[in-house]
C-alpha cells in the first residue's frame, strides 16, 4: 500500500474532472469502536487499484455509526487513497461545521460530500434532536467561504489552508422531474464539483440525468461531473427495500419480478449478479464515473469489475 500524500487529492480531482474513468467506493462506517475487521477485509483487494477515493458515510438513516471524519482519516492513511468525508447538516450548526471543516483541513481531509442528512425519525436514536440549520446548499456556502480563508460571516481566518473540494448527492429518480432538475441545478450553481446519484437501475434514467447535467453546465458555464451510484442487487429483499424505502431510487418491475422468481427457486445471487453485471456494462458504455456501493461486501464489487 502506498503512503498517502496531499497531492493525491488534487490528482483525484484532475481525474474526476477529466475524460478518464473514475471510480469511488463507499465505506459504510459500522456501529463499532473499531474499524479493524472491515479494513482487514479490504487489504490486498485487487479492485482498490482502480479506486480513486473512498466515500465514508455519516450515520445514514439517522442510525448511530462510527465517526465519518475519523474513519476517513484512518482509511486515507492506511490505504494511501484519498477519502471523501460525508458531512451532514442534520447534527451540526454552522459554528460546529466551520470548526470541524477547519480541523479536517489541517489533517488533509479536504474532499467533502455535503448532505442535508436523513431525518432522525428513521434511526435508532430517538433522544437525539436534529439541528438542520440549513440544507446542503448552506454547507456549500460555508465551504466556499472557507476556500476564501473567511468564515460564513465574511471575517478573515488565520493560518495556512488548502482548498476544500465540495460534492453533493442527488436522487436518481423522482415522480416530479421538474423538482429533481431544479435540485440538480441548485447544487451545481451552488458550487458542487460532482453530484453522486442514488443507485441507478434504469439506463433511460441515467441518460436523462447526464443530459440534464450537460445542459446545466452549458447554461451556467460550470464543470460539474455526474457520478452514477451503483449498488448491485443480489436478493429480492434488497430490491424491495431499495425500491420502497430508499427515497429517490427506482427499481424497474422487471428486476423485482426476476428476483422474486429467483427467490422461490433459491438462485437469487446468480440472477442478481447477472443482471447487475449487465447493467454495469450498459451504464459504462454511457459514462465512466461511478460510485460503487456494497454495504461493506467488497467481494461483490470485485465480481462486478471483473
Amino acid at each position: 500500500m502506498e503512503k498517502f500524500t496531499s497531492d493525491k487529492i488534487e490528482s483525484f480531482i484532475t481525474t474526476l474532472l477529466s475524460a478518464e474513468k473514475c471510480l469511488t467506493y463507499e465505506f459504510s462506517t459500522p456501529a463499532s469502536f473499531s474499524l479493524d475487521e472491515i479494513c482487514e477485509n479490504l487489504k490486498g483487494r485487487e479492485f482498490l487499484r482502480q479506486i480513486g477515493a473512498f466515500v465514508c458515510t455519516d450515520s445514514p438513516l439517522g442510525r448511530l455509526k462510527h465517526s465519518a471524519p475519523f474513519a476517513s482519516l484512518k482509511l486515507q492513511n492506511l490505504f494511501g487513497i484519498p477519502s471523501i468525508t460525508t458531512v451532514s447538516m442534520r447534527d451540526r450548526n454552522t459554528l460546529a461545521l466551520q470548526s470541524e471543516l477547519m480541523g479536517m483541513n489541517s489533517l488533509d481531509l479536504r474532499l467533502i460530500l455535503a448532505l442535508t442528512g436523513d431525518p432522525l425519525r428513521l434511526g435508532n436514536q430517538p433522544q437525539a434532536k436534529g439541528v438542520f440549520e440549513g440544507n446542503s446548499q448552506l454547507l456549500l456556502k460555508i465551504i466556499d467561504s472557507l476556500n476564501q480563508c473567511k468564515d460564513i460571516n465574511g471575517e478573515g481566518l488565520q493560518g495556512k489552508y488548502q482548498r476544500i473540494y465540495p460534492f453533493c448527492v442527488m436522487n436518481s429518480y423522482a415522480k416530479n422531474k421538474e423538482v429533481l432538475y431544479k435540485k440538480m441545478q441548485d447544487k451545481i450553481c451552488g458550487g458542487a464539483l460532482a453530484l453522486f446519484t442514488q443507485p441507478i437501475y434504469d439506463v433511460n434514467l441515467a441518460e436523462e440525468l447526464l443530459l440534464w447535467c450537460h445542459k446545466i453546465n452549458e447554461e451556467y458555464q460550470t464543470h460539474c461531473v455526474l457520478v452514477f451510484g451503483f449498488f448491485p442487487i443480489f436478493s429480492y429483499k434488497t430490491a424491495q427495500f431499495l425500491h420502497n424505502r430508499l427515497p429517490g431510487v427506482f427499481v424497474p418491475k422487471e428486476w423485482l419480478s426476476a428476483l422474486e422468481e429467483a427467490n422461490k427457486v433459491g438462485n437469487e445471487m446468480q440472477v442478481g449478479m447477472q443482471k447487475s453485471q449487465k447493467l454495469f456494462c450498459k451504464l459504462l458504455s454511457l459514462h465512466n464515473k461511478f460510485h460503487l456501493m456494497s454495504a461493506n461486501k467488497p467481494d461483490c464489487i470485485e465480481k462486478i469489475l471483473s
